[in-house]
């Protein structure tokens, strides 16, 4: 991988979030990341950089997997290429045998998010918004009747972005709480606010600790849209 292009590892202001830092990593393109960063990856992870087709997906890949051993490498005093990392049962990431900072990541299109966590466990979810033509569609197979009667009625342009933002939390809670995602879209509902989001169990939630979890939204590049969870 050639140092072509200069791609950034911008912390972000958080208006609220104690104890919270979040990265946004991008953008990543056909052009390869940092050597220091390939070279830190190990042959796992470059085995997985290397079966995505697109070069823009093996970059964006590589690029936040090396920019996470940067980050936890600076928290640990580790070196980058000598941290190890286990999987939870759904595959969130955790550091093997050092104590750390909480940890998640997320990436779509040609930019990622990287959040910490010194105290909780934390969830990040960035996505591409795709117009679809279809989000009413989608909503109704997986988002809670409350969530698809919010978007019912809505212009495209504001359909899109209430979409992608429930999207978005539904995915950063379910991750902050270590669940699966596709198993549990319906078993709360977000409620955009002007403030932020609120969470609402379903009747059956399968899980009481969703009463304790907080999302706020991310600022995040024109076109896609953010959030971090805290369970």
């Amino acid at each position: 991988m050639e140092e072509n292009h200069a791609p950034t590892l911008k912390r972000l202001t958080l208006p609220c979030g104690a104890g919270v830092a979040l990265w946004l990593v991008g953008p990543a393109g056909p052009g390869g990341v940092p050597e220091r960063l390939w070279n830190s990856l190990s042959r796992s992870e470059k085995d997985r950089a290397n079966r995505f087709r697109r070069a823009e997906d093996r970059a964006l890949f590589a690029l936040t997997r090396g920019s996470l051993r940067r980050l936890l490498s600076e928290t640990t005093d580790i070196p980058a290429d000598k941290i190890a990392f286990v999987e939870g049962p759904y595959g969130k990431p955790r550091l093997a045998e050092t104590s750390g900072p909480h940890f998640n990541v997320s990436h779509s299109g040609c930019w990622a998010l990287i959040g910490f966590s010194g105290s909780r466990d934390i969830g990040v979810d960035i996505e591409f918004m795709r117009p679809a033509d279809g989000e009413l569609n989608l909503a109704r197979s997986y988002f809670s009747a409350a969530e698809y009667r919010s978007l019912e009625g809505l212009a495209n342009g504001m359909l899109l972005s209430s979409f992608y933002k429930i999207w978005t939390c539904k995915e950063a809670v379910l991750k902050a709480i270590g669940a699966g995602i596709s198993t549990h879209l319906k078993d709360f509902s977000v409620e955009l606010a002007e403030d932020g989001y609120v969470l609402r169990p379903e009747p059956n939630c399968f899980t009481p600790a969703l009463a304790t979890v907080v999302a706020n939204p991310v600022e995040v590049p024109e076109g896609y849209a953010g959030c971090y969870a805290l369970a």
